[in-house]
C-alpha cells in the first residue's frame, strides 16, 4: 500500500494535501470538516493587520481620558499586539484542540509594528506554524523592487525573532529574482515557501462606471505557474516548497510533487466540488503510485524537477520559444 506520509515545515503530515487559508477554515466547524475529509493539515483563514488595527481603534477610543499618561504611552504602542483580534486567538486555540492534524495560523500584514508581537500570542495559542502572507503593491515608482523584497525579508526576520515555531512565507510571483529571494528567505529563517499568493484583481462596472471587486476561484491549468518555480527551486533552497493555486485533481498533486513540492494547498476545488474531492485526490495519488511502483511520496518527490529531470530547458526560455515556434 502506498505511503502518503510527508513532512512539511518539520511537521508530520499523514498526506501532502493542505487546505489553504480561506473561509473554509474561518471557524472550528470548518476546520473539523476539513480534517474529517482527510487532509494532512489546515491553514486558518488569515488574520489581517486591518482587523487588529480596528480592534485597537475601538479599544483605544474607549480609553480616552485615561488618567495615567505613562500607561497610555504603552497602550498606544502595544495595545493592538496584546489585545487585538482575540477571536482569532480563540480560533487557533479551539482548532488545535478539535483536530489531530497540524493547524497553521496565517497572518496577512503590511507593517511590522502591529503584528510582529502578535505572532508570539499565536504561538502561545497552540498554532503548529505560522504562514506569513506578505503582499505590498508597488505603487511608488521611486521605490526599487529590491527594496520592497528586502522589506519582506526584514519582516520575516522580525517574526522569527519572536517565535520558535516554524514560519513559512507565502510569496508572490512578481519578484525580480525568485531563486535569490528563496535563498534569502531560508537564510532569514523561513522553513517553507508557499508558491504563490492568489491576488484580488479589481474589475469595473461599465454601467455605473465604478470599480468592483471579488475573489475568483482558480482554474485547473493555473497549477503550471507554481509547478514551474517549484521545479526550478527544488534542490536550490533549504525551504520546504508548497504549491498553491490550480490544484483541482490528483493529476495536479502528482505533477507538483514530481516537481519538488513537499505539500500542496487545496482551496478552490473544495468550493467547487465539496470536501469529497479530498478523498478522490488521495485515491488518485495512491493508484498512480501503485501503478508506477512508488512505495512512498518521498521516492518520487523532485524526480522531474529542473535539478533531476535531465531536461532543464523545459523550465527555461528555450521551452517558451519552442512552444511559440510549434504553434506557428
Amino acid at each position: 500500500m502506498a505511503v502518503l506520509d510527508t513532512t512539511y515545515l518539520g511537521l508530520k503530515l499523514k498526506n501532502p494535501l493542505v487546505v489553504g487559508s480561506s473561509s473554509l477554515t474561518r471557524n472550528v466547524e470548518g476546520v473539523r470538516r476539513c480534517a474529517a475529509a482527510g487532509v494532512g493539515a489546515v491553514v486558518l483563514k488569515s488574520l489581517f493587520e486591518e482587523e487588529i488595527r480596528l480592534e485597537y481603534s475601538s479599544t483605544s477610543g474607549a480609553l480616552a481620558g485615561y488618567p495615567h499618561p505613562e500607561a497610555m504611552d504603552w497602550l498606544r504602542t502595544d495595545l493592538a499586539a496584546h489585545y487585538g483580534a482575540e477571536n482569532y486567538l480563540r480560533l487557533v486555540e479551539e482548532s488545535t484542540k478539535a483536530v489531530s492534524i497540524p493547524v497553521i495560523a496565517s497572518l496577512n500584514c503590511v507593517t511590522p509594528e502591529t503584528w510582529v508581537k502578535f505572532a508570539s500570542r499565536i504561538e502561545g495559542a497552540g498554532a503548529a506554524a505560522i504562514e506569513l502572507n506578505i503582499y505590498q503593491l508597488p505603487l511608488d515608482p521611486a521605490v526599487p523592487g529590491e527594496k520592497l523584497e528586502a522589506g519582506y525579508i526584514e519582516t520575516l526576520k522580525a517574526v522569527r525573532a519572536q517565535v520558535s515555531i516554524p514560519v513559512s512565507l507565502k510569496t508572490i510571483p512578481y519578484l525580480t529574482n525568485i531563486p535569490r529571494f528563496a535563498v534569502q528567505a531560508h537564510e532569514a529563517g523561513a522553513a517553507g515557501l508557499v508558491l504563490f499568493n492568489r491576488f484580488f484583481h479589481p474589475d469595473l462596472d461599465i454601467v455605473e462606471m465604478e470599480p468592483r471587486g471579488g475573489l475568483l476561484l482558480s482554474r485547473p491549468e493555473e497549477y503550471r505557474l507554481p509547478l514551474r518555480w517549484i521545479g526550478i527551486l527544488y534542490g536550490r533552497t533549504g525551504c520546504d516548497l508548497c504549491a498553491s493555486t490550480g490544484v483541482h485533481g490528483a493529476g495536479a498533486v502528482i505533477r507538483l510533487i514530481l516537481a519538488g513540492a513537499k505539500a500542496v494547498q487545496v482551496t478552490s476545488a473544495l468550493y467547487l466540488y465539496q470536501h469529497e474531492i479530498v478523498g478522490t485526490m488521495l485515491h488518485g495519488l495512491e493508484d498512480w503510485m501503485s501503478e508506477h511502483g512508488f512505495e512512498s511520496v518521498e521516492t518520487f518527490r523532485g524526480r522531474v524537477s529542473r535539478f533531476h529531470s535531465g531536461r532543464p530547458e523545459m523550465y527555461e526560455r528555450s521551452q517558451y520559444i519552442k512552444a511559440f515556434v510549434d504553434a506557428e
